[in-house]
């Protein structure tokens, strides 16, 4: 193995982190979905087995480096990613799903709280320029990896400070600004240049403009920053806004009071976040820092009554199950099934919202085409409106240059396999090209396109879709395991209580302890270790396929084309596996032939964009 540095405090502490290489072979990227399903669910490819083991093993920075080979944005995603990732989990088909996105919020408090630094990697630099539009997610992973490679990266972000939506628009109950501009300091260690208050577009500088100042492309992600309107009568005027508005606001301590009552239209997981931002709010306090610290300092004037109205029923909001749980607790009225039909006012300032209830939100082609219940109408009393029913990206800026198209929707028009856009030597990702999407996609585009652009400068074909994936065989030891490992629960994560959420902005996810993340570890099946039976030297024995508890093993006749089970067969048997249904319990590994032996899988998605990273 390798020997990597790292400092903690003055300390210099040396790690070994690099396995030795073993088979290479290529797979099938249906085994991998198949298999290890949790690693091909991510959107970025996060090496989840791999770096969970390392939890288990008290190797937190080890675990910390490989999140980082993948995922530049590991704290973040810690903290608020929506974790797909977990609903592929293979202990979730018998059990819950092992808290993923729990342990990679443990290990990056972990590295935080111990200020430990690792320092950047010797690159090889190269002369060629890359421009980045926008400073969210999907910007700075493109930067972080196109500076990988070499090349001489500038992002230009038009607010005072980067971050995009994650320092916007999510609130800091859920994402402390410390932990966006921890992530971004790895990336601006790696050469990234990041020029704030610097927009691109007319009347300033163009694309055409980057292009003829020697960038050799540009990857635009602006994100989705324009909020959709209702088109109902009174939206217009004081006392409604969107959600985007209201939450950048609040973050940058400008925001004036909302009255008592507020209602925030819209089910999804941004309507939350508003909806639990407003309840917290405090009146007539001034805020000092952009994060909202004062308002933990703030006593809480009076209690607020807001409402969440959206067409769909409970059951059919698209938030997420515990944003909606939270914002319940917190005291925030849902109304489900409710329509907008106008906004009240009286002497030009609302007083309430008439709604109309819903019969169906989908036609019978499951298109969203909401019908309403004739007479149905009624009135909730508020002071304000939030509009918080999705966005779109605010293209305006790239008006005058039709050579980049725009998909009816409004998003940049996108070749989905290299995310170029209709324009050469110009690229486009994130929402400005999808729509609003979770962080991890806006991570996994970066990284994609960072290829694409990568190969755009060396003159290759920009690449087809990949059919076959490479990986890394290497031997693995079964690791004793405790005789009810399948039986430990789900370690859950400590809340902040309701007191302690009333008027303030005070962390609500409390992350688990150290002895709860080595437990947590220990639940994961280890779906990267594949069983390996040298057929020819078996003995046709039958104990593994007896012992096996999912009937991953099994014993046939060859010739037999039924393939079922047989405790004892002739000289033509032969023993066949099923990799899905195995639960890596270890159950096999003593073999009297000794032929059963395992190897773990390992995919390393980003060995091209790290292929010219020198080893400091």
């Amino acid at each position: 193995m390798a020997d990597i540095s790292f400092e903690t405090g003055s300390e210099v502490v040396e790690q070994a982190t690099i396995p030795k290489q073993g088979i290479r072979v290529q797979l099938d990227l249906d085994w991998l979905q198949q298999n290890i399903r949790c690693q091909h669910r991510c959107p970025a490819h996060m090496d989840v087995p791999g770096y969970i083991r390392l939890i288990s093993q008290g190797k937190y920075l080890e675990s910390y480096k490989l999140m980082l080979e993948t995922n530049p944005f590991p704290a973040v995603c810690g903290y608020i990613c929506a974790r797909p990732c977990e609903t592929k989990c293979k202990r979730g088909d018998f059990d819950k799903p092992v808290s993923i996105d729990a342990l990679k919020r443990f290990v990056t408090d972990y590295i935080y709280k111990h200020k430990i630094k690792i320092p950047p990697t010797k690159i090889k630099q190269r002369e060629e320029k890359v421009a980045i539009i926008g400073g969210g997610p999907a910007g700075l992973t493109a930067a972080n990896s196109l500076a990988g490679m070499g090349y001489r990266v500038t992002v230009f972000e038009k607010e005072s400070i980067v971050g995009g939506m994650l320092m916007w628009a999510i609130p800091s109950y859920r994402l402390p600004r410390e932990q966006i501009m921890f992530d971004v300091s790895n990336i601006q260690a790696r050469g990234v240049e990041i020029r704030t208050n610097t927009p691109i577009g007319s009347p300033g500088k163009t694309i055409s403009d980057l292009l003829e100042e020697g960038y050799k492309a540009v990857f635009i992600a602006a994100g989705a920053q324009k909020v959709r309107k209702l088109g109902i009568p009174g939206e217009d005027g004081e006392g409604v806004m969107d959600c985007l508005e209201f939450l950048k606001n609040v973050s940058l301590g400008v925001m004036r009071s909302l009255g008592k009552k507020v209602i925030v239209v819209g089910g999804g997981n941004v309507a939350m976040d508003t909806a639990r931002t407003a309840v917290r709010f405090t009146q007539n306090v001034g805020y000092e820092q952009a994060e909202m610290d004062a308002a933990r300092m703030a006593i809480r004037l009076g209690a607020q009554e807001v409402h969440i109205v959206c067409l769909e029923s409970k059951e059919e909001m698209p938030a997420f199950e515990h944003e909606i749980e939270g914002a319940e607790e917190e005291g925030i009225i849902l109304n489900p099934s409710k329509g907008p039909k106008r906004v009240v006012r009286e002497n030009n300032r609302v007083v309430g919202l008439e709604t109309l209830d819903v019969k169906s939100v989908f036609d019978s082609s499951g298109r969203f085409n909401p019908t309403f219940i004739e007479g149905s109408e009624s009135i909730i009393p508020s002071d304000t409106v939030i509009l918080a029913v999705g966005q779109t990206p605010d293209a305006s800026w790239l008006e005058g240059r039709p050579e980049i198209e725009l998909t009816p929707r409004g998003t940049i028009k996108i070749d989905d396999e290299t995310l170029a856009t209709t324009r050469p030597g110009v690229f486009a990702g994130g929402d400005v090209a999808y729509g609003p999407r979770i962080v991890i996609e806006a991570v996994a585009d970066g990284k994609k396109v960072a290829k694409a652009i990568d190969r755009y400068i060396r003159g290759e074909k920009l690449q087809e879709p990949e059919k076959k994936v490479w990986v890394t065989l290497s031997d693995s030891e079964f690791n004793a395991r405790e005789g009810d490992y399948d039986a430990v629960p789900r370690q859950e994560m400590q809340m902040l209580n309701i007191g302690g959420r009333q008027g303030t902005f005070n962390l609500v996810e409390l992350g688990i302890t150290e002895s709860q993340a080595k437990i947590e570890a220990s639940r994961c099946l280890k779906c990267d270790l594949t069983i390996d039976v040298e057929t020819k030297d078996c003995v046709l024995c039958g104990r593994c396929a007896m012992v096996c508890p999912t009937g991953a093993l099994r014993i046939v006749d060859a010739y037999d084309e039924s393939k079922v089970y047989r405790p004892s067969v002739s000289e033509d048997g032969i023993v066949i596996k099923y990799t899905d249904r195995c639960i890596r319990c270890g159950n096999c590994k003593d073999c009297p032939a000794g032929v059963i032996t395992t190897k773990r899988v390992l995919w390393k998605p980003n060995e091209e964009i790290d292929k010219t990273l020198q080893k400091s």
